[in-house]
């Protein structure tokens, strides 16, 4: 199963637990009903700002709905130094989430943009 019908059926799993209707998910995250069935059962996957209005109605990380797994130290393992091992900078850390980020989206890392607002 590719990571699109992946996120479909994670998204359909989450709303059925909610008891929402396509309709009521579609209203909730600003999309038509069309749209979510095209998530659920044709392989079409959300815009990544349709994903984080996802999170809010289906009460969920984007991460869960990616991969079924809402463990992020599980995602995002090698990222955090082990005991013992030296501090990684900013910028390697930065690096190293561009390319997980680039792995869920099966896009490459160079198309990943970070920015942190502050």
């Amino acid at each position: 199963m590719n990571r699109a019908r992946r996120v479909g059926a994670q998204i359909k799993h989450f709303r059925g637990l909610a008891g929402l209707s396509k309709s009521d998910l579609a209203r909730r995250v600003g999309v038509s009903p069309t749209a979510v069935h095209n998530w659920e059962e044709n392989g079409v996957m959300p815009r990544i700002e349709v994903m984080l209005e996802l999170e809010k109605a289906l009460e969920v990380r984007w991460t869960q709905l990616m991969t079924g797994n809402d463990n992020l130290e599980t995602q995002f393992a090698d990222v955090a130094p082990s005991p013992g091992q030296p501090e990684v900078s900013r910028g390697e850390r930065l690096d190293q989430f561009r390319r997980q980020i680039a792995a869920l989206f099966e896009v490459p890392p160079d198309r990943v943009e970070i920015i942190v607002r502050t």
